[in-house]
């Protein structure tokens, strides 16, 4: 090589500077340099006048002298440039895939959670996961104001951690994205994750920020196959709203509208980085999920000034199952698991090595200490010795290797953790874990009385919830359009606001089938009536109907074994970030109920069913499940006025939770039927256009011809 080497190079090699490469060698190197970090080995093959393989060993002389180049579906790429892989195809001989879904590990942070990673890997082999999708592993590279949250502050022990800790699957191969703290090492042109993947075969490396997944059922090439799209998107200094960023991913993914008529956008999205669960299907992507982290909150972003959101911790798994007719579906489910503080201590109090050759008096200091620094008058106390006493057991801990110092300001004795070298998690009983499972079906905003009401799709409903074996139908208010409080009725959006009438059409026309019971309450159209003449509309409706059962007004509670349903009717609509007003409900109002009444929920899955919005949402917040129902009611002309279209559909949503009342698992399922409900409104203004029209040709003529023979018969 050149004295004078490139400084491109010379920034590569770090520190070391005796290192001599051959023409060849940087002759590679400048190429793949000017082409942005990156380069197709096709192409390098006909530049370099060189086998494909030549350049392969090529670039594997120069890995060996301290130059990292990746090599990823034939493209070469230098250490510290962005790796965007090509879309890979994933070829399925059953019916059915499920991809397992994590993000945010932070391996090498205090706020880790190694523990219920071990937990996520064993709930996703006995889910039957077939690959699992990890989307930001490490901890990052710490700043001066964080460098107290590490444990690992170097490239190389977080990767010799990772490589040595990470759980291991017989069953499914796990493949690694770059996230937010992963990249940060590229600025020391260090690759983390691909480096950690070439050391274990299990591992293997999809690129940074994203990966797309193109699943296909046999080998046919004129079929539509989904396309699955997993991304990071997020990071410290997300926003209050979580669905904030995750919509406007969205919307980035479209450039214009062919991106929508020609199929371009991806089928599945799923989003990691802002440490809860999403759902937000139904719109411009199909199925639409953000994933929950794997950490606990850090005092860095403690500190934020403005509003920070604890991350959920948990795991997603994403089921596409093929049709016989070629078309797929697509479900979500999340997994939710507890935080462990300090999960990356060494347990001493725990391990058999560590308590060998203890007395109990010795233990039981050990254990008092792991917990917080104590003073010497706090340790007698908790095990009644004297002041002689505890200074020998703290000097026979200290001769048997434990290092404990004493504070000066406080006089303390402070015990210095280790981390853990070896992470055993004991096998889950899931006879235990996924001890019950509920189902229920969901309906809200059927507005009957209005020219928009959608009775076909309500009965489709039902005919879906008895063919699921669903008992149970919950519906969020507003079951009829109510009294003309806005004077629909002159607009002609009104086909019935009669009290009496009224009632009687949702008797005859709200479907009912056999074995299921509804669940509703009154919504604000409902009231209006109370509110004008003291008639409560829906409670007569229950009296005539002994399949449904009145909770209440924009109000009602149920419970049912471990788990408690709320369900609300808000007056307010939804602005763009569809997360923002749950978020606020279950902060400003749940959460305060929860802590002045503990003994009530303890032990309980608090859901929360929100009609009155007309849009479709789910999320599992601070471990409190939020729905906000879709409507059963076509646009409206109120609607139009905001610009807006509203997300129709119904949904069953399914619980499982443990023998002791933790929530372990929660999904739902969406029935999209926006489109349909737009078709049957096109169909019914074609109705009613044609209807004028008729009525134009019938009756002109005839009035003219009467006219005609009462002036003939005058004369």
């Amino acid at each position: 090589m050149s004295k004078s080497k490139s400084n491109f190079i010379d920034k590569l090699l770090g520190s070391q500077t005796q290192v001599e490469f051959s023409d060849e060698e940087e002759n590679l190197l400048n190429l793949i340099h000017e082409r942005g970090g990156r380069c197709n080995i096709k192409d390098l093959s006909h530049l370099m006048d060189q086998s494909a393989a030549g350049i392969v060993d090529l670039a594997q002389q120069v890995c060996d002298k301290g130059v990292r180049i990746w090599k990823e579906d034939g493209v070469l790429y230098l250490s510290g440039t962005t790796i965007e892989c090509l879309p890979e195809h994933v070829v399925i001989k059953e019916n059915k895939i499920r991809i397992g879904i994590l993000a945010d590990t932070m391996l090498g942070s205090k706020y880790q959670q190694l523990t219920g990673l071990y937990s996520a890997f064993q709930i996703a082999e006995h889910e039957g996961v077939d690959v699992m999708f990890h989307v930001g592993v490490s901890a990052g590279k710490p700043t001066p104001s964080k460098q107290e949250e590490f444990f690992l502050s170097t490239a190389a022990k977080q990767i010799d951690y990772i490589v040595a800790n990470y759980p291991k699957s017989d069953k499914f191969k796990t493949k690694f994205v770059s996230g937010f703290h992963d990249m940060q090492w590229k600025k020391d042109n260090l690759n983390i994750l691909a480096e950690v993947c070439s050391r274990r075969d299990d591992l293997a490396y999809r690129g940074d920020i994203q990966s797309d997944v193109s699943i296909r059922r046999g080998q046919a090439k004129d079929k539509k196959w989904p396309m699955l799209k997993v991304v990071y998107h997020g990071g410290d200094t997300s926003p209050y709203s979580k669905s904030y960023p995750v919509q406007g991913l969205v919307e980035n993914l479209i450039q214009d509208v062919d991106d929508l008529v020609g199929e371009k956008t991806p089928d599945v999205v799923v989003v990691a980085g802002q440490g809860v669960y999403l759902d937000l299907s139904g719109g411009k992507v199909r199925n639409l999920y953000a994933v929950p982290g794997m950490r606990l909150i850090s005092p860095s972003i403690l500190r934020r000034k403005n509003r920070a959101v604890a991350p959920s911790i948990g795991f997603v798994i994403v089921t596409v199952t093929f049709e016989k007719d070629g078309t797929f579906a697509v479900k979500a489910k999340c997994y939710p698991l507890k935080g462990i503080k300090n999960d990356y201590r060494e347990k001493f109090s725990k391990n058999q090595e560590f308590l060998r050759g203890l007395n109990s008096d010795e233990r039981k200091v050990l254990k008092l200490l792991e917990e917080s620094p104590k003073s010497s008058g706090e340790l007698e106390q908790a095990i009644n010795k004297s002041p002689e006493t505890i200074d020998s057991i703290i000097f026979e801990l200290q001769s048997k290797g434990f290092i404990i110092s004493e504070m000066n300001a406080s006089k303390n004795f402070k015990l210095n953790s280790v981390f853990k070298k070896k992470f055993n998690v004991p096998p889950i009983n899931f006879d235990d874990y996924f001890f019950e499972t509920v189902r229920e079906g969901d309906i809200s905003d059927t507005h009957i009385g209005s020219n928009s009401e959608l009775v076909p799709i309500q009965e489709e409903a039902f005919e879906i919830f008895s063919k699921r074996g669903i008992t149970v139908v919950n519906h969020g208010g507003d079951v009829s359009n109510g009294s003309p409080k806005h004077d629909e009725h002159f607009k002609g959006e009104v086909r019935e606001f009669r009290a009496s009438p009224l009632i009687f059409d949702i008797i005859r026309l709200l479907p009912s089938r056999k074995g299921i019971q509804i669940c509703m309450i009154a919504g604000d159209h409902d009231r209006w009536f109370l509110d004008t003449v003291g008639l409560d509309l829906i409670a007569h409706v229950a009296q005539a109907r002994p399949d449904i059962n009145y909770l209440g007004i924009q109000d009602g509670e149920r419970r049912s074994k471990r788990i408690i349903t709320l369900l609300k009717h808000f007056n307010w609509g939804t602005g763009y970030a569809r997360s923002y007003k749950p978020q606020q409900v279950i902060e400003d109002s749940i959460l305060k109920e929860i802590e002045k009444e503990p003994a009530r929920f303890r032990g309980k899955v608090v859901v929360i069913l929100s009609g009155g919005g007309h849009v479709y949402c789910s999320m599992l917040y601070k471990g409190v499940i939020f729905i906000l129902l879709p409507c059963l009611q076509s646009r409206t002309g109120f609607i139009n006025g905001l610009g807006k279209i509203s997300d129709v559909g119904f949904l069953i949503h399914s619980i499982t939770y443990s023998k002791d009342g933790t929530l372990t698992r929660f999904g739902t399922e969406y029935f999209d039927r926006t489109a349909k409900a737009l078709a049957f409104l096109r169909k019914r203004k074609n109705l009613h256009r044609n209807v004028k029209k008729s009525r134009a040709r019938g009756y002109k003529p005839r009035t003219v011809k009467a006219k005609r023979s009462v002036k003939k018969s005058k004369k």
